[in-house]
């Protein structure tokens, strides 16, 4: 295969689109290693591209119950660790189950995602242990990319979150051995009218308010699918494609991550219903940019000359529809970058390239 010229932004999201698309989720898992993800990515980039998001790979599904823990045993416990802070550490050592903070290893060469951590804190990984030397705080949920110096770090197989349906059957893993079984009760869209650049999708728990902020969630063929968050509605999942742009930073070097600005207020119309004619114009999908503040006023969008009631029907050939909506694709690109988002205005299809801005939090 020839090799090409990419971008890090580039090659890094194409690994990352991989994963979650499961086309090589476990050939990619176990080799999102920092110091080979170029030559992964060059080597990727021809079969993942025409993949994109909508395709996952074939797999069985686990016979049983007994089946899906075993593969919870094999492939996902040994990923999760825990975060013991430096004011617990004395002499003689801790122990722990001391700490109730979770560590989810996202590359084998010691980056993991947590709720919490310091320079000088230590996390444990089964019989491994290292010292925390760099920690990049992720501002919208207020997770913390983590890494430490390790290597053969077990790494996470990840999968689609946005997939997750209400009555999914899900494993949270609260700690390195230890997890319980739930399933989604219902996702929540938000306000058919709804802003681009925050996410709008709540995938809620059914009754698991014990549950640790922070911890993984899998899927039955024990894949991380999302993250533990509170909020206002109660214990829910945060898709890990929400926090993958900014793990994409993280591995760029950038020193603070910042997230990306469309600018637009629309109505959704894969989940709205009774929006008249004259703005769905017989579609049943896309974003019919609607209201007074439709076009934020010098944002990204009106710069690229995005119009009121024009309809978003597609980001980078990626169909805005009931399972990926506006801000769920923005999600993955960041601030500085240009897009192309295929629209509807009266009538005629048009492409718009739009360079976008940084969102403000």
């Amino acid at each position: 295969m020839g090799m090409k010229n990419y971008s890090w932004p580039h090659t890094i999201r194409i690994i990352l689109f991989s994963c979650l698309i499961g086309g090589s989720a476990g050939v990619i898992g176990t080799a999102l290693t920092t110091s080979y993800l170029s030559e992964y990515a060059l080597e990727l980039n021809d079969l993942t591209e025409p993949l994109r998001l909508t395709q996952e790979r074939p797999r069985a599904l686990p016979k049983d119950y007994e089946d899906a823990l075993e593969r919870m045993e094999e492939r996902a416990l040994p990923t999760i660790g825990t975060l013991i802070k430096q004011a617990l550490l004395v002499e003689s050592g801790v122990s722990v189950s001391e700490s109730d903070i979770p560590v989810i290893a996202l590359t084998s060469d010691g980056w993991a995602l947590s709720t919490d951590g310091r320079v000088g804190d230590v996390v444990s990984w089964g019989t491994q242990s290292c010292e925390v030397d760099e920690v990049v705080n992720e501002p919208m949920f207020d997770f913390d990319f983590i890494h430490c110096a390790t290597s053969n770090v077990p790494v996470i197989d990840i999968a689609s979150g946005y997939s997750i349906t209400a009555g999914d059957q899900l494993f949270i893993a609260t700690s390195g051995t230890a997890f319980v079984f739930t399933q989604a009760q219902t996702v929540v869209w938000g306000d058919a009218l709804r802003f681009s650049d925050l996410p709008s999708r709540r995938i809620l728990l059914e009754g698991e308010s014990s549950i640790v902020r922070g911890s993984a969630v899998f899927n039955v063929f024990g894949e991380l699918v999302g993250v533990v968050h509170e909020s206002a509605e109660g214990v829910e999942v945060i898709p890990f494609e929400y926090l993958s742009g900014a793990f994409t930073q993280v591995l760029e070097s950038a020193p603070v991550i910042s997230y990306p600005s469309l600018g637009v207020r629309g109505i959704d119309l894969a989940h709205a219903v009774g929006v008249s004619s004259e703005l769905t114009r017989g579609y049943h999908a896309g974003v019919v940019l609607y209201g007074s503040r439709a076009v934020e006023r010098g944002g990204s969008a009106q710069i690229a000359g995005l119009l009121e009631e024009d309809i978003l029907l597609s980001v980078e050939g990626v169909t805005i529809n009931g399972t990926y909506t506006l801000d769920d694709l923005l999600a993955y690109y960041s601030a500085g970058e240009s897009i192309r988002i295929e629209i509807d205005r009266q009538g005629t299809r048009q492409e718009v390239v739009v360079t976008l801005g940084e969102l403000a939090l």
